[in-house]
């Protein structure tokens, strides 16, 4: 299954605006990033498939990696929409979802004649329970994890949050045609039938993950902006600061700060080393300058 939008959504969560302005929800959509880009990896879209899955037995472990990888890609991708949403963690439906994967490890291990390695390890073992598990588990994790993340949304349907949750309810159906495959398929005599369910997944998860890639930028972007503006010009103004009166030890040292701390974090931390500087060296700034520091003083004192 290919997780190639769902890396891309991730990443999207997590453009490097959020490290220069360290929020709490662009911690879990790095881990999210992690997580995905290593689901992506293992599909064989970078090194050969057969490459990949030859060092772990030959065995299509790699395809189990892929389902865990992207388990918990969306788990914490999920909590940090819960975080931006401002939603409570109901911890028994917060960490369900990570229940499934002992499940998935051990219908995996049942399943008979895991080998060769090949992209359609799931569909031409579908005629054994084991892989009906497997495959079904981790489906219904996903499922799980999606719809509660539309259920955390549903008194914000409105504007970005709107698109997100419409597109996140297309990936929701796209995940269900996968389900009724794998149950039709298994426990039915209307395979034809089953398998012309299951091509809508395809179609259906890029389409909503697309939609909701779209809708998660512009609702992430519209939450960081206002703090980009009022702090970023600021930042870089005290950063190049240090750096051309070698205030630090380290020349990497503002780099560092600016890349490293909250903006409004390093702009107090810039501060303070320029003040420093002014007293270890029995100087003042040209006025210009102080002129500058202590309106970004004012600022500061302002937001506090």
């Amino acid at each position: 299954m290919k997780l190639l939008l769902f890396a891309l959504l991730s990443a999207l969560c997590l453009l490097r605006i959020p490290s220069v302005i360290k929020v709490a929800e662009s911690r879990t959509s790095w881990v999210a990033s992690v997580f995905g880009l290593a689901a992506l990896y293992v599909l064989g879209t970078v090194t050969p498939l057969e490459d990949i899955d030859s060092h772990l037995g030959g065995v299509n472990v790699t395809n189990l990696l892929q389902a865990i990888f992207a388990l918990l890609a969306i788990f914490f991708f999920n909590d940090s929409v819960r975080r931006l949403a401002n939603v409570p963690v109901v911890r028994w439906t917060y960490y369900a979802p990570l229940l499934s994967i002992p499940v998935m490890i051990a219908s995996f291990s049942l399943i008979a004649g895991k080998a060769p390695t090949a992209a359609d390890f799931i569909d031409t073992r579908m005629d054994q329970l084991a892989t009906a598990v497997y495959s079904g588990t981790y489906m219904f994790a996903l499922l799980f994890t999606v719809l509660r993340i539309i259920y955390m949304l549903r008194h914000n349907a409105k504007g970005p949050y709107a698109t997100f949750s419409a597109g996140l309810m297309v990936v929701a159906v796209a995940v269900s045609c996968h389900i009724a495959y794998v149950v039709l398929y298994y426990f039915s005599p209307w395979d034809d039938f089953a398998r012309a369910i299951g091509t809508w997944f395809d179609r259906l998860f890029y389409i909503g993950l697309t939609v909701t890639a779209a809708g998660w930028l512009i609702l992430f972007l519209s939450k960081q902006l206002p703090r980009l503006r009022l702090w970023m010009i600021d930042a870089l103004w005290l950063t190049a600061m240090r750096m051309r009166v070698n205030a630090d030890r380290s020349r990497v040292s503002p780099a560092w700060d600016l890349f490293n701390e909250t903006l409004e974090n390093g702009v107090y931390k810039s501060l303070i080393v320029l003040h420093n500087y002014e007293r270890v060296n029995l100087m003042e700034f040209p006025e210009s300058v102080q002129g500058r520091i202590s309106h970004i003083e004012a600022k500061l004192d302002a937001q506090t």
